[in-house]
This record gives structure tokens, sequence and C-alpha cells, in this order.
């Protein structure tokens, strides 16, 4: 019989997606990616890439980008909690570019898969509640987030 896989839930994409950065492996979130993936970032407009196209401009990047864990990395965090609707807490990835934290990254999971990405500068991730979980790297605590 074979093990089954977790499903795939926010925390569990924001976990795969910041390893894949934090290494320049896209092994493990290759197959989490759905074809109708949409990205989007606050300064653009979304962009629907789809899972196929979206891993190809990654794999590209990640050629031209010396990977830096000293000074651009991932981190596991939550949001913060919205003073006027309150909301559970909601995981996310912290991006840290030139060692600053510079966004806030969000993810929207739909039948097992990752169908939304989200770049934010708001809320600003010096916001966010931090968890020291670098996935990837071999620095904090486990990359297990309960």
């Amino acid at each position: 019989m074979r093990p089954q896989r977790p499903s795939l839930n926010e925390k569990t994409a924001a976990i795969a997606w910041a390893r894949a950065f934090n290494t320049h492996d896209l092994s493990l979130l290759a197959p989490l990616v759905d074809d109708r993936l949409c990205v989007s970032d606050q300064l653009r407009w979304n962009q629907m890439l789809g899972g196929r196209h979206y891993l190809t401009m990654l794999g590209d990047y990640f050629e031209c980008v010396p990977l830096e864990p000293t000074s651009n990395w991932m981190e596991i965090a939550t949001l913060p909690d919205a003073p006027m609707a309150p909301t559970p807490p909601r995981p996310c990835v912290v991006e840290y570019r030139h060692g600053k934290p510079t966004y806030t990254i969000l993810f929207r999971v739909h039948a097992g898969k990752i169908l939304h990405i989200e770049r934010r500068l708001l809320p600003p991730p010096t916001a966010c509640r931090l968890s020291g979980i670098y996935p990837g790297l071999d620095t904090g605590p486990s990359e297990e987030v309960n």
C-alpha cells in the first residue's frame, strides 16, 4: 500500500514554494502547480501564466540569478490579523532581497494544486508574524509547520 501524500493547503504550498526559491530546485514544486495558475503582483496586472509556463520562467530565472541564501531568501510567516474583519491566521511567505523583507507572498489552493500566487507589498512583510522557518536552508527550526 502506497503512503498517502498529505493534502495541499496554503501552508504546505507556501513551504514547497519557499523551498524551491531557497534551493533553486523545482522538483517538489512542479507537481503542485495547476495548469491554470494565475500569478499577480501589486505592481503589475494579473498574469494568467499556466503552470508549465510559470515553471519554465522560474527555471530560467534560477539559471540566471545566483543562489545567494545570505542575502535573498524566503521565510514562512503568518499574515497579521485584519483589524476590521477578524480572519483566521493565513500562512504566507516573506521574501527577503538583499537581507531586507520586501514582499508578502500568498497562495490559493484548489483541488490539491496551487491555483494563485500573489506577491504583495501590503500588508507589509514587516507586519507578518515570522516563523524562523526557511525551507531548504539548514537554519532555523524544522520545516514541519503545524
